[in-house]
């Protein structure tokens, strides 16, 4: 499979240059399409039917890419690889209420995956519609920018299409898994089985393919109290068991997480204070976790002591879980997320002093 000039320079796996792409194609400088063209790509990515673009921004106040028109203002945070993070969508809206006050607005999260908004009033926007958008338009083939455009097009298709084969065959795709924590340079003389591996090496996408799979499971499971994010190059799935457990005067929670081959049932301190705890506050919840290791009532075998923050786990393996699908991982979490609630309550029964607030 031959590489696109996009791939060469090695930026197609950078999200500015994706924002700045299709601003530029947008803009009056893009003479690959023409107006009504332009119009109808507005339609088909934003449903903005008979708006005309007035100015386009990007990086406004942090906001990725902004187009004002007529009858809207159009907001769109644009995530290729990474993923929303500090409330950033809440953030960006009320930037946007400040910029434009009086004026429609419309936001919109443009993802590789498909990835949930944090935000209900963000609409949902994936790179496979924005290809599907743009090989339906009429290009002038008069122009020196349509071989710009058309080389743009040829990356996007190899994006969208490694993407739909890693959701369709997962199992096949064990690199995706195992090689988050590889840095580039460390994969350039490996013999990758495929075009396809190649190119996720390439471009970086594991960690990003894994928290599609695993989103994948979040949906199915969205009656529970779900995170996917990634910590140093790998996804992990997160289930809040149980919040608001004093200890000390301190809140703690308990947690299922899924991470590499291992899942652990975990004690650790409030979101918002972990940064700032000490490894100190939970020792009285260590001698606990021995003993449900030693008698592995529960299948877990392995303590996690604390190193320096308020967090101890208790582990145990789970091999290759990706080679199950969606709804066959689901019934597995379901399960252990049972069992993290009797570990809970025993938890809160056993340790003086440690009680779950109503």
């Amino acid at each position: 499979m031959s590489k696109s000039f996009f791939e060469y320079i090695g930026i197609a796996d950078v999200e500015r240059v994706h924002t700045q792409f299709l601003s530029w194609i947008i803009s009056k400088d893009c003479k690959a399409v023409d107006a009504t063209e332009k119009a109808s790509l507005l339609s088909g990515l934003f449903g903005a039917d008979g708006s005309e673009i007035t100015r386009i921004y990007t990086e406004r106040k942090g906001i990725d890419l902004v187009v004002e028109t007529t009858t809207a203002v159009l907001i769109v945070e644009n995530k290729l690889k990474s993923s929303q993070h500090s409330n950033q969508l809440g953030r960006y809206k009320l930037t946007a209420q400040e910029l434009y006050p009086d004026v429609k607005k419309r936001y919109y999260f443009l993802t590789l995956i498909g990835e949930p908004c944090t935000d209900s009033e963000w609409q949902k926007l994936t790179y496979k519609k924005l290809y599907e958008c743009l090989i339906s338009l009429k290009l002038k083939h008069d122009s020196n920018n349509t071989i710009i455009l058309e080389e743009y097009l040829s990356y996007l298709r190899k994006l969208v299409d490694v993407v739909d084969d890693f959701k369709t065959n997962t199992k096949s795709y064990d690199m995706v898994f195992l090689d988050g924590k590889k840095k580039k340079e460390d994969k350039i003389d490996f013999e990758y089985k495929t075009d396809g591996e190649k190119f996720i090496a390439a471009n970086q996408l594991e960690t990003i393919l894994q928290k599609s799979y695993l989103c994948s499971v979040a949906e199915i499971m969205e009656e529970c109290d779900v995170l996917v994010t990634d910590t140093r190059g790998d996804a992990l799935i997160n289930f809040t068991l149980a919040e608001a457990i004093k200890v000390d005067g301190k809140d703690f929670r308990t947690i299922i997480q899924l991470q590499n081959d291992n899942i652990k049932f975990a004690f650790t301190t409030a979101d918002r204070h972990y940064g700032n705890s000490k490894k100190n506050w939970i020792q009285k919840v260590i001698p606990f976790m021995e003993n449900i290791a030693r008698s592995n009532d529960f299948g877990y075998t392995k303590v996690n002591k604390p190193k320096e923050k308020a967090y101890v786990s208790l582990s145990k393996k789970v091999k290759n879980y990706w080679h199950q699908t969606p709804y066959e991982l689901a019934a597995y979490l379901r399960e252990e997320i049972e069992k993290g609630r009797e570990l809970t309550t025993l938890l809160t029964k056993e340790i003086d002093g440690i009680k779950i607030s109503k």
